[in-house]
């Protein structure tokens, strides 16, 4: 599958540089939540990819079905997309536009995975040891993933810190393989 997020990060530095400059980028990134959930349903998601119909049309049927909840930016990057060819990219502009956003506010997302929920007490030292170093306005967030084995990984932006017996021992592995 192609990763979009380079097509993607153009229309998300656009579009965020649009809602900055009319202070409404909070509000466009809830537009861009509804249109990403929108945009993966069954029927949504087979329209944008039916060859059959024009992209123009697609995105007026995609514009008529929100359009008590999305705004002049919002509506302008569907047109833009539309005319582009790109409607398939909603959901990784809004996933760009968040980054983005999180960037202007400085505020990191973190996303913890464990293989098993942690007790309430290690909880709530992982957050405070996590919110000392990346800041308190963090959005910490838990996952289960069975797949680690034992232990944590930290995925903060784009850095994992692997600290899961899966990590380790495919770091061993490595090393006996040179």
């Amino acid at each position: 599958m192609i990763e979009l997020s380079p097509l993607a990060r153009p229309y998300a530095k656009a579009v965020f540089s649009a809602a900055l400059d009319l202070g409404q980028q909070d509000g466009v990134a809830v537009e861009l939540s509804t249109l990403s959930s929108i945009s993966q349903t069954k029927k949504v998601a087979s329209l944008i990819e039916d060859p059959g119909l024009s992209k123009r049309k697609i995105a007026q049927t995609i514009i008529s079905l929100l359009k008590d909840e999305i705004g002049d930016i919002s509506i302008k990057m569907i047109e833009l997309l539309a005319d582009n060819k790109r409607l398939n990219l909603i959901e990784a502009i809004h996933l760009s536009y968040q980054e983005l956003l999180e960037d202007h506010n400085k505020i990191s997302s973190i996303v913890v995975s464990v293989a098993n929920q942690p007790s309430d007490q290690n909880k709530a030292m992982i957050v405070e040891k996590l919110s000392t170093s990346y800041g308190e306005g963090s959005n910490i967030e838990f996952s289960e993933d069975a797949s680690i084995m034992g232990g944590l990984s930290i995925k903060i932006g784009d850095e994992t810190l692997d600290l899961s017996i899966r990590g380790k021992v495919k770091k061993l592995v490595n090393q006996l393989n040179f």
